[in-house]
């Protein structure tokens, strides 16, 4: 993935301590987004997290200038969907348009290789975020719930951008 201006690079689990470390400049999002508090093994977690029966090598996950993390399946739902799980910038990087950037970037890339949409979930109590992804042509498709590790729920909103 290319980010104009920026320096991009796959992550893998021998990248877990350091994508632990950004997860930790802000352990307040997970309570707020996740429902439940920063685990000590998040990064792992999130590096090989996606759902049943998708393989390893559609998962996608970048970090950007070490502020900021991207993680994807490509391919998901369906074969021209991108599914974006999870965006995690550092808190000294948000609200600068550094988000937008990233997002904009992941947009070409998906589309570069053939996704016809890119899609999303996020956290009802996250209301900042969906504006975020709204301006950016993200509509709404559906609700869903997700049950995290500590048995609480939440409420998420599923949206599209086609591309």
């Amino acid at each position: 993935m290319n980010v104009p201006g920026h320096v991009v690079r796959r992550v893998t689990a021998a990248d877990a301590a350091q994508v632990q470390a950004l997860f930790a400049l802000d352990p307040h999002y997970f309570v707020h987004v996740e429902g439940a508090p920063l685990r000590d093994d998040e990064a792992l977690v999130t590096l090989d997290e996606r759902p049943p029966g998708i393989p390893l090598e559609r998962k996608r996950v970048f970090l950007v200038d070490d502020v900021a993390l991207l993680d994807m399946l490509e391919g998901y739902p369906d074969e021209h969907t991108w599914f974006l799980g999870l965006i995690f910038l550092a808190p000294n990087v948000r609200g600068r348009g550094f988000g937008t950037h990233l997002l904009e970037a992941l947009r070409d890339h998906a589309r570069e290789r053939g996704a016809r949409a890119l899609r999303l979930a996020v956290a009802k109590q996250h209301p900042d975020a969906r504006r975020l992804y709204e301006r950016l042509g993200f509509r709404f498709i559906d609700h869903r719930k997700r049950t995290v590790y500590t048995g609480a729920v939440v409420e998420l909103e599923l949206m599209e951008l086609a591309l």
